[in-house]
C-alpha cells in the first residue's frame, strides 16, 4: 500500500550530492557490525561521523541531505498510513455496515421493544474530540493520510491505486510540518470537518437502528429516537492553562458550531424537500423555513461577536442581537420536534419516515451544536475565586482548616440564590472561574438551553472544589445544566479519588445534585500521570480507581445513577494511546473487568475516550474512518463481558500490586532526579514544530542564560513526551519495567502470555521499545561531551577543523553537563538491559528508518556546532558574549542565536549599492559590509538551514512513532 521498505531510485543515485537509501543502510550496517565487536563505540556516532566525512569531501551536499531526509519521511508517512489502516481494522464502509447491523440485529434478539428502545436509546458511548496540540502536519497531509489508510476520499469515493499513488507522490513533495499559521481557528475547521464524517457514521447507526426495529416491531418502530453514540468537544473551551482562550472566543466557538449543526439540520429538511410532494411536502417545508430563519439569525449573531472582539464598544449590540434573536435563533429543540412528529404523519412511505425519525434522534442525541460541549479550568481557579466568601488563607486540604471550608462552601450552598447575569459581567468579570460558569450560564440561556455542558476540574483533589463548583453553578443558575466532573490525574488523586468524591457527598446539596441528574461524572487522566508515575502504574491505578468508585456507588445507594467514565489520553503510546488497534487502545483504557464491576453492582457505564488533536482526529477524516471507528466503539459498547471471569492477573493480586508498585517507585525516583530534568533540558522543545495553538510561554530570565527546565512538571505532558520521542528513548512507557521483571521472569513471561489485560499492557511496552534505541540516546548527549569533541580534534587534519574541535571540547567542558547526563543515560540503560532479557525489539524496516532518521540528525547537530565554532569573537553586545551565544547554539536554540547575531554582524546594503552619480568611481567597500555577508551566507544561512533540516526530521520521527507527544 504505501511503502515495502527502504529502496533507492535511479533519480536518487544520479543527483550530484545525493546519497542513495541502499548505501545509507550499508553505512549503517557496517558501523553496528564494528560495535557489536567493540561495545565501547557508538554505533551512531559513527554513522554520524561517516556522514560528516562525506559532506566535508562533498560527496554529500546540503541539498542532498535535504532530498534524502524528504525521501524517507514520505515512506514513513506512507508506513504511518498503513499503520493507521491495520489500527481501524475494516475499512470497506459495506462491509462495516453489515457488522454494525449485526450488532443491532442481536440487541434486538435479547428482548422485546422496550428492551430494545432501552438499549438504543440511551448513550453507551462518547467520543470526545480535544484541542490537545498535535497538529503536527497540514491538514491537506492529514486528508491524504487518511485516504491511503481507509481506501477512500474524503469526499466518500473509492480510491484506486493511481489515486494511491497520487497521493504518495504528493507527500514525497510536500512539506511535511504543521501549518505556518496554527490558530484555535484552524484547529475548529479541523474539529468540524472530524465532527461532520463522526455525524455521517452515528446517522447511519440510528438509521441502523430503525430499520432493524420496523423488521421486529412494525407498529411500533416510529417511537424510537436512537442515541447510542455522543461527540463531544473541547476545541474553544478547555481554559485550563490558556489565558488567550476568552469569553467571546468560547462563545465564538458555540456559535460556530450551532450554526454548523443548523446549517446540516437544513440540508437534510432539504433534501426531504426535494423529493416530497403534496401534502408531505406542505407539512415539512416549515421545518426547512424554521432552520433557515434561525441559521441566518445566528450568522448575523455570529458577526456582531466579531465586530465585538474587534473594538469592545460593540459588546453591547452584540448582547441585544442575542437577547432579541433568542426565539428565532432557536435555543430549544421542541419547536423543531414539533413540526418533525407533524410532518410524520403526512409522511407517504417508510423511507420518508425514516428520514425524519433519523432527523429527530439527531436533535435528541445533539441538541442545537455539532457537538456536546466540555468546558475545563483548574481546581486552583475555583480555590482563587471562592477564597473571599469561605475565608481560604490555605489549600483547602490543609488538615487544619479543611473541615472549616468544607463547612463553609456547604453553608453558602445552603444560602444561595441565583443571580442574572448579562454580557456586561464577562466583560467585568476577573475571576477565571466566575467568568467561566457566566459563559456557561449564557450559552444555556441563548444558545442552548438543553444539552448538558461538562464541567470538567483538572486537578481535584478533595471535595471542596466539587461544592465550589455547585456553589457557582446554583449561584448563576445553571446547576442543572452543568455535568461537574473532577479530573483525576496526580498521585494523590488515584490514592483517594472515591473519597474525594465520598467527601462531597457528605454535603446534602451534592447528593441531591448528583441524584437530579442521574449521573455522576468521572474523568481520569492518562497523560500527565504517565509522566509523574509511569504509563503502566498509572493505567493500574485508575483500573483501581475506577473498581473504588463503582464499590463507593454502591455503598452510598447511588447505583441508580450513570456513570459517566470519561478517559483522557493521547494517541501515542507515552500518553496512553494503544498502538496496535483501535479495540485494543478502548479495552487498554476501560478493561473489560471493570466495566463489567459496575454492570455487576447495577450502575450504568458510559465510556467515554478522547481523541486528541490532529492525531486524534486522523481516523475521522474519511467517512470510511469514522465508520470504522463508529463499528468498533460500538462493538465495545455492547460487550461489557469480554476478557471477564477468567484473566490470571486479577487472581493474583499481591503479584500484580509489587509489580506496579516497582515500575512507580523506579518512575517516581527517576522524575525526580535532577539528572532526568537536565535531559529533558538537553535540546528542549527546539527540535520540535509548534504544533498547536496554545501560547508558547518564554523564559523569564536574561537572554544569555540559557533556558533550563528543573523539573519535569515545569512541562506539558505532550512537551515531556515528546522530547523524549525525539531523543529516542521512551522512558515514559519502559522505565521501571524491567526492575520489575527481573524480580520474577518466569511469572512475568506466564501473566504476559496468559492475561488478556496483563499482556494488552505489556504491547504499549513492547511498542515503546521497538521505538526506543539507547545508543541514539547516548549520541545525542554526546554532543556535550568534551572528550568526544577532543578526541576528534587529536584524530583531525585540518588545522581549522582541529581548532574548531578545541574550541567545542573548552566550551563544553565549561559547560560542565555532560557528566549528568552520561550517568542518566547509565541509569536507563540498566533497567532497560533487565527488560531486553524479556522483551527484545523487532528489527523492522521501520524500527531501521528510525535509527537512520535520528543518525541523520546527529550529523547534522554536529554539523551545526562545527559551524558556531567559526562565528568571529566579539567584544559583548546586546547583554550577551559569543559564549553565551555559542552556549544556546548548544542546545539547539539556533534562531534566537542567528537572530542576535544578524543584529551583532549587520548585512549592510545601503550606500555601497546605490546608483546614483557621484562623479568618480569607488572600488573601496567598507569593511564590515564585506565580512558580514560572509557570515550571514557561510554561517547563519547554512546554520538556520540545517536547524530546519532537524526539525524536519521531527516529522518523520513523529510518523514513526505514530503521534505527537
Amino acid at each position: 500500500m504505501a511503502t515495502a521498505g527502504i529502496q533507492a531510485t535511479a533519480s536518487e543515485i544520479n543527483q550530484p550530492g545525493a546519497i542513495d537509501t541502499v548505501t545509507l543502510v550499508s553505512i549503517l550496517n557496517r558501523v553496528r557490525a564494528q560495535a557489536a565487536a567493540d561495545p565501547l563505540s557508538n554505533p551512531i556516532l559513527l554513522f554520524a561521523l561517516d556522514l560528516t566525512l562525506r559532506v566535508d569531501r562533498r560527496e554529500i551536499t546540503l541539498e542532498g541531505l535535504e532530498d534524502l531526509v524528504q525521501r524517507l519521511t514520505a515512506e514513513a508517512f506512507g508506513d504511518r498510513a498503513e499503520r493507521l489502516a491495520h489500527y481501524l481494522g475494516e475499512t470497506a464502509v459495506a462491509a462495516n455496515h453489515r457488522k454494525i447491523t449485526d450488532l443491532i440485529e442481536r440487541e434486538a434478539r435479547k428482548g422485546g421493544f422496550e428492551e430494545f428502545r432501552a438499549a438504543v436509546e440511551r448513550t453507551a458511548f462518547g467520543v470526545v474530540f480535544t484541542a490537545h496540540p498535535t497538529f503536527s502536519i497540514t491538514l491537506e497531509l492529514a486528508r491524504s493520510l487518511a485516504e491511503i489508510a481507509t481506501g477512500q476520499t474524503v469526499a466518500g469515493e473509492a480510491l484506486d491505486a493511481a489515486g494511491r499513488a497520487e497521493r504518495m507522490e504528493a507527500a514525497r513533495r510536500a512539506e511535511h510540518r504543521p501549518p505556518a499559521e496554527l490558530t484555535l481557528e484552524v484547529e475548529h475547521a479541523w474539529v468540524t470537518e472530524a465532527l461532520a464524517h463522526a455525524h455521517d457514521a452515528i446517522e447511519n447507526v440510528q438509521r441502523t437502528a430503525l430499520r432493524v426495529a420496523r423488521e421486529h416491531w412494525p407498529e411500533r418502530w416510529t417511537l424510537l429516537a436512537p442515541r447510542l453514540v455522543t461527540l463531544a468537544s473541547w476545541v474553544g473551551y478547555d481554559q485550563d492553562g490558556r489565558t488567550d482562550m476568552t469569553w467571546t472566543r468560547t462563545i465564538a466557538a458555540r456559535l460556530s458550531d450551532k450554526l454548523a449543526m443548523i446549517e446540516r439540520y437544513r440540508g437534510k429538511a432539504e433534501a426531504l424537500e426535494r423529493a416530497a410532494s403534496g401534502d408531505f411536502l406542505r407539512a415539512i417545508e416549515p421545518i426547512g423555513a424554521m432552520l433557515a430563519t434561525a441559521a441566518a439569525t445566528v450568522r448575523r449573531q455570529r458577526e456582531l461577536l466579531a465586530a465585538a472582539e474587534r473594538d469592545p464598544a460593540q459588546t453591547a449590540a452584540f448582547g441585544r442581537a442575542m437577547v432579541e434573536g433568542r426565539e428565532k435563533a432557536l435555543v430549544e429543540t421542541a419547536p423543531i420536534v414539533a413540526l418533525i412528529e407533524t410532518a410524520q404523519g403526512a409522511a407517504p412511505d417508510d423511507t420518508a419516515r425514516e428520514g425524519l425519525l433519523v432527523l429527530r434522534a439527531s436533535l435528541k442525541t445533539h441538541g442545537l451544536g455539532l457537538a456536546h460541549i466540555h468546558v475545563r479550568l483548574n481546581s486552583s481557579q475555583l480555590h482563587n475565586a471562592a477564597r473571599r466568601q469561605v475565608g481560604l488563607e490555605t489549600e483547602p486540604n490543609d488538615p487544619a482548616n479543611r473541615r472549616s471550608y468544607f463547612n463553609t462552601i456547604n453553608d453558602l450552598l445552603g444560602r444561595v440564590r441565583p443571580m442574572s447575569v448579562s454580557f456586561r459581567s464577562l466583560m467585568e468579570e476577573r475571576a477565571s472561574a466566575k467568568r467561566l460558569m457566566m459563559v456557561v450560564a449564557q450559552i444555556v440561556k441563548f444558545i442552548d438551553a438543553e444539552t448538558p455542558i461538562r464541567f470538567l476540574i483538572a486537578e481535584t483533589e478533595t471535595g471542596f472544589t466539587l461544592l465550589a463548583a455547585l456553589y457557582y453553578a446554583r449561584l448563576f443558575g445553571v446547576e442543572e445544566r452543568v455535568e461537574i466532573s473532577p479530573l483525576f490525574e496526580t498521585e494523590e488523586a488515584f490514592e483517594r479519588g472515591e473519597r474525594v468524591i465520598e467527601e462531597a457527598l457528605k454535603s446534602p446539596h451534592y447528593r441531591a445534585y448528583l441524584e437530579r441528574q442521574g449521573r455522576v461524572a468521572v474523568q481520569f487522566g492518562f497523560s500527565d500521570s504517565g509522566r509523574f508515575i509511569g504509563q503502566m502504574p498509572a493505567t493500574f491505578r485508575i483500573e483501581r480507581l475506577r473498581l473504588r468508585i463503582a464499590q463507593l456507588l454502591e455503598r452510598h445507594g447511588l447505583s441508580k445513577l450513570e456513570a459517566i467514565l470519561f478517559n483522557t489520553h493521547g494517541d501515542s503510546i507515552g500518553r496512553g494511546g494503544h498502538p496496535l488497534t483501535l479495540a485494543d487502545r478502548l479495552r487498554y483504557a476501560a478493561p473489560p473487568t471493570s466495566r463489567a464491576e459496575f454492570e455487576r453492582r447495577g450502575v450504568r457505564v458510559k465510556e467515554e475516550i478522547s481523541f486528541q488533536g490532529g492525531d486524534g482526529y486522523l481516523q475521522f477524516l474519511t467517512p470510511a474512518g469514522a465508520t470504522a471507528s463508529v463499528r468498533e466503539i460500538l462493538g465495545f459498547a455492547f460487550d461489557v463481558s469480554d476478557e471477564t471471569g477468567n484473566d490470571p492477573i486479577y487472581a493474583a493480586p499481591d503479584y500484580t500490586a509489587e509489580f506496579f508498585a516497582t515500575v512507580q517507585q523506579e518512575f517516581t525516583n527517576l522524575v525526580d532526579d535532577p539528572d532526568y530534568a537536565e535531559l529533558l533540558s538537553l535540546f528542549g522543545t527546539n527540535l520540535l514544530y509548534r504544533t498547536g495553538s496554545r501560547p508558547v510561554a518564554r523564559e523569564a530570565e536574561e537572554w544569555g542564560r540559557p533556558s533550563k527546565i528543573d523539573h519535569p512538571s515545569q512541562l506539558r505532558a505532550i512537551t515531556n513526551n515528546a522530547i523524549l520521542q525525539q531523543l529516542g528513548f521512551m522512558a515514559v512507557t519502559l522505565f521501571g519495567i524491567g526492575r520489575a521483571v527481573s524480580k520474577d521472569p518466569e511469572l512475568f513471561q506466564a501473566m504476559r502470555g496468559r492475561s488478556a489485560r496483563f499482556g494488552r499492557s505489556l504491547q504499549m511496552v513492547a511498542a515503546a521499545i521497538d521505538r526506543t534505541e539507547i545508543d541514539v540516546l547516548r549520541a545525542y548527549v554526546n554532543t556535550l561531551n568534551p572528550a568526544m569533541w577532543l578526541n576528534g580534534a587529536g584524530r583531525a587534519r585540518r588545522p581549522a577543523r582541529v581548532k574548531a574541535l578545541r574550541e567545542l571540547a573548552r566550551l563544553t567542558e565549561r559547560l560542565d553537563r555532560y557528566d549528568r547526563l552520561a550517568r542518566l543515560v547509565r541509569r536507563l540503560q540498566a533497567d532497560q538491559l533487565w527488560l531486553l532479557e524479556a522483551i527484545e525489539p523487532n528489527e523492522t524496516v521501520q524500527r531501521r528508518r528510525l535509527i537512520l532518521l535520528h543518525g541523520i540528525r546527529v550529523a547534522v547537530i554536529q554539523r551545526i556546532c562545527i559551524l558556531a565554532m567559526e562565528i568571529p569573537n566579539f567584544s559583548p553586545q546586546l547583554g550577551v558574549t559569543r559564549d553565551d551565544i555559542l552556549a544556546r547554539i548548544m542546545e539547539f536554540d539556533v534562531p534566537s542565536a542567528v537572530e542576535r547575531l544578524r543584529l551583532i554582524f549587520p548585512h549592510q546594503d545601503d550606500a555601497a549599492d546605490t546608483r546614483d552619480d557621484f562623479g568618480e568611481e569607488s572600488q573601496y567597500r567598507p569593511e564590515p559590509a564585506l565580512s558580514y555577508a560572509v557570515e550571514h551566507d557561510a554561517l547563519f544561512g547554512p546554520m538556520l538551514k540545517l536547524f530546519e533540516l532537524a526539525r524536519r526530521i521531527g516529522t518523520a520521527i513523529t510518523y514513526e512513532i505514530g503521534a505527537v507527544g
